[in-house]
């Protein structure tokens, strides 16, 4: 193409590609939002041969991604929130996940075409099911029951519109949406923004207080200024305190949440009966944010298996201040500003007292002080998969603790993932999801993902390429990888120009 411009003659560049946002996996949860339930997009699991051309689920500049177990976000420059998926389902998910795939989708397709059944009784005439195909009947049957046992579901009329999205539909952040979000992030049927002034809001699923509204209710349909976010002393209800400092991250796990103010204070709250609410006590459940402020350790003590074995005193400590936080599924992690690595919840800890001889590993109710890691060397971020907690360094290793894939007895001495001199450093991303920790390279051309492992053979060849890369590197040479973000049965790929 010839253009004339001031008088002089000059070819123009193609039009570069904007940035987009692509999707694999599973299509019966609406998370890959390309508005069709049925289809499925090759590239989520590792042994899967066959792809086809990927086509981006979003076109152009995001500010913000994330991804839920049935549900995807994408917050735009402009501060829109974009979801698509089930961002308020989880139990269903579940279910729908053990049917056989014919009878799943046509459940799905049931329900999504607004066909359930509006009163116990099934209406089969009305919506003309076939009563001598088996197929139907049974699907019928499960999508009345999904819908049936699913959270609100007496308030289903109101609440169909922000259930189940085909599409990337627009959510209101906030009323009037007066406050812009500018971080997102999804789990297990709830999801929580930080807004430009710092304040937090959560929404969805609330049985457990995740959404920490300060108090519980089976769905939170519309965001809700999480509450308890307070550094001061707490001489009444926390839920009533008002928050001290502006929120800079926030982490969900399974039921519960984690976050981090500017000020290096972290809080947790939701379901916490396994210690991933960081407190001195076990509880049950929180509605309201709680600070996490005491952590221990074993001074002097490099392996921890021979300090719980040896019976050595711990030492307790402030947390001190903290730079990011991470949340498993059911434990959480933090690395403060002077490099220690901390971690609590489920099985972080080797069996000791009443529990050796009757479980795997034992829970930490506080934050435990990681031992183990190259100490001359600068812990540069942390990470948590479903059940492992992964660390990157300033060398380029990568080091984990937590449940293998090999051995469901946990690590609890850090083992090397990646070793230097590998990963593109400084990284674009470094993210752990379910099974995997990924590392986005420098480059952006080069993405590693790697299971924790605790086979010392395997560990030495434990790093792979995604099987989407290839496909989309194939589509366009020039293309880069900004960040990856997988979840149960989908994975998004956030790519720029």
């Amino acid at each position: 193409m010839i253009s004339a411009r001031g008088g002089i003659k000059r070819r123009l560049r193609p039009l570069t590609r904007q940035f987009a946002v692509y999707a694999v996996g599973e299509g019966w949860t609406g998370a890959l939002g390309i508005g069709n339930f049925q289809e499925d997009i090759p590239g989520h699991y590792d042994d899967e041969e066959e792809f086809t051309i990927l086509k981006p689920m979003y076109t152009g500049p995001v500010h913000s991604v994330a991804t839920g177990w049935g549900h995807t976000a994408v917050l735009t420059p402009n501060r829109e929130l974009l979801m698509t998926g089930r961002p308020h389902d989880f139990s269903a998910l579940l279910r729908l996940k053990r049917l056989p795939k014919m009878i799943r989708d046509y459940s799905v397709r049931q329900t999504v075409e607004s066909t359930v059944l509006d009163s116990p009784k099934m209406k089969t005439e009305s919506r003309g099911i076939d009563l001598f195909n088996p197929t139907e009947l049974v699907g019928s049957l499960v999508s009345w029951l999904s819908d049936s046992l699913s959270p609100d579901a007496k308030a289903w009329e109101t609440a169909r519109s922000q259930s189940i999205l085909s599409t990337l539909t627009a959510v209101e952040a906030t009323e009037g949406n007066v406050h812009q979000p500018v971080a997102v992030a999804c789990s297990a049927g709830f999801s929580a923004f930080i807004t430009k002034e710092g304040h937090l809001y959560a929404f969805g699923l609330n049985s457990y207080g995740q959404c920490g509204s300060g108090y519980t209710v089976n769905n939170l349909w519309h965001p809700t200024r999480v509450t308890g976010l307070s550094s001061e002393f707490a001489e009444g209800p926390r839920a009533q305190m008002e928050q001290s400092f502006p929120i800079t991250q926030v982490e969900l796990g399974l039921q519960h949440a984690i976050c981090l103010n500017s000020e290096g204070e972290v809080f947790c709250w939701g379901k916490g009966e396994r210690g991933q609410l960081g407190q001195e006590v076990i509880m049950g459940e929180s509605h309201t944010a709680l600070p996490v402020k005491k952590t221990f350790s074993f001074t002097g003590q490099e392996d921890v298996v021979a300090a719980f074995e040896g019976g050595s005193k711990p030492i307790y400590e402030r947390i001190g201040k903290v730079r990011q936080v991470a949340a498993g599924m059911i434990h959480s992690a933090a690395l403060t500003d002077n490099n220690r690595v901390l971690i609590w919840g489920k099985h972080v800890l080797p069996a000791f007292g009443d529990d050796v001889g009757k479980k795997i590993a034992s829970d930490a109710t506080l934050p435990f002080v990681l031992h183990g890691l190259p100490s001359s060397l600068r812990v540069e971020k942390i990470a948590c998969g479903s059940h492992h907690t992964a660390m990157l360094l300033e060398d380029g290793s990568v080091w984990g603790v937590g449940v293998a894939s090999d051995d469901k007895v946990p690590i609890h001495i850090p083992v090397k993932m990646v070793p230097a001199g590998v990963i593109e450093m400084p990284v674009r991303q470094f993210a752990a999801h379910m099974d995997r920790t990924t590392i986005v390279g420098n480059s952006g051309r080069i993405v590693h993902q790697v299971h924790l492992w605790k086979d010392p053979e395997i560990q030495e060849y434990a790093m792979f390429t995604p099987p989407w890369l290839d496909q989309l590197l194939l589509q366009d040479g020039d293309m880069t990888i900004l960040e990856v973000h997988r979840s149960w049965v989908h994975s998004i790929v956030v790519t720029d120009p």
